[in-house]
């Protein structure tokens, strides 16, 4: 039973990083208008470390880019705003494994703000935006399936002494 937990936090992390990869994508793409609509978006994604990353990125972008307009700078913008959703998606995969009731907090939490942001892109006033809030729907679903879907029952598949 441990190995279908292991898959369904899978399915529910990998759900949560398609969703921050998405939203960098749209973002740096000015697919949802402009850049800023993104980031503030990112910043409700990935809250905890998204307020981190808005303390060290400029700090961070100006140390390693510099002035420079090249395809290293395009490639740092998508690192610099993924950074914080990416290690959600790994603080919350080792919460579903090694401490589940913390990781399915984490993990309700997380997939209300991607499907709040899918709102948000989806029912915003400015057309562009619009078809581009449906992954978000689809990802924060997944997680939402995928969370109590690996939640395991004590006894269950194991034996009196593997039961904690």
């Amino acid at each position: 039973m441990t190995r279908a937990r292991g898959r369904w936090a899978a399915v529910t992390v990998i759900s949560y990083a398609a969703a921050v990869f998405t939203l960098t994508w749209l973002t740096i793409d000015n697919r949802l208008g402009d850049q800023l609509y993104g980031r503030l978006l990112m910043l409700l994604t990935a809250f905890p470390a998204s307020v981190l990353g808005l303390l060290v990125d400029s700090w961070l972008y100006s140390a390693v880019v510099g002035d420079d307009a090249s395809l290293a700078a395009i490639v740092w913008d998508y690192v610099l705003l993924a950074w914080p959703g990416a290690a959600l998606a790994v603080c919350l995969a080792f919460a579903l494994v090694r401490r589940p009731a913390a990781g399915r907090v984490l993990g309700l939490l997380l997939a209300g703000c991607v499907l709040l942001s899918g709102v948000a892109i989806t029912f915003d006033q400015w057309p562009p935006r619009r078809p581009y809030g449906w992954p978000f729907f689809l990802c924060g679903l997944v997680m939402l399936v995928g969370l109590p879907a690996g939640r395991t029952r004590r006894g269950e598949g194991q034996s009196a002494g593997e039961a904690r």
